[in-house]
C-alpha cells in the first residue's frame, strides 16, 4: 500500500527530532531552550515578552525559561534603557557558541542531505516543503 503524504511528513518529522535531540544532547540544552537559543539573533536584544511569544510560550512559562538560561550563562539579562521597569536578553558569548554549535550540526545534517541527492532533486523537495509549509501556515 502506498503511504499517503500525511504519513510521509511524520515519518519526517521523526527523523528530524532524532537529529535535533542528538543536536540538542550535544549541545547539553534542553528542547525549550535550545528554541530559545534559536530565536534570538547573534546581536539581538530582546524583551522577555516577544521572546516568549516567538517560543509560542506564555510569559510565565517563558520566565522559567529564561530564568535557566540565565543560570547557564547562555542568556545576558540586563534593564531595558527604554523601560527600566523591564529586562532585555541577549545571547552570551557562550550562548552565541552553543548557537554556533547548533547551525553546524543543522548544516552538517543538510550537508549529509545534499550529497544523497542531485542538485534538482534537492531543490524540488525544497519547494514542495515550502508550499506544504505555506498551506498548514494558510489555515
Amino acid at each position: 500500500m502506498e503511504k499517503k503524504l500525511v504519513d510521509l511528513l511524520i515519518e519526517l518529522k521523526r527523523d528530524c527530532m532524532i537529529d535535533e535531540e542528538q543536536i540538542r544532547t550535544l549541545c547539553n540544552v534542553s528542547l525549550a531552550e535550545y528554541k530559545a537559543v534559536m530565536e534570538i539573533k547573534a546581536t539581538e536584544r530582546i524583551t522577555c515578552n516577544v521572546l516568549s511569544k516567538k517560543m509560542g510560550l506564555s510569559p510565565s512559562r517563558g520566565s522559567r525559561i529564561i530564568d535557566g538560561l540565565v543560570r547557564k550563562k547562555l542568556l545576558l539579562r540586563t534593564t531595558n534603557p527604554e523601560d527600566r521597569r523591564s529586562f532585555v536578553l541577549s545571547l552570551s558569548s557562550k550562548g552565541a557558541k552553543i548557537k554556533d554549535d547548533i547551525e553546524r550540526e543543522r548544516n552538517n545534517c543538510e550537508k549529509r542531505i545534499r550529497e544523497k541527492l542531485s542538485a534538482k532533486e534537492f531543490d524540488l523537495i525544497k519547494k514542495s516543503l515550502e508550499l506544504v509549509t505555506k498551506i498548514f501556515h494558510q489555515e
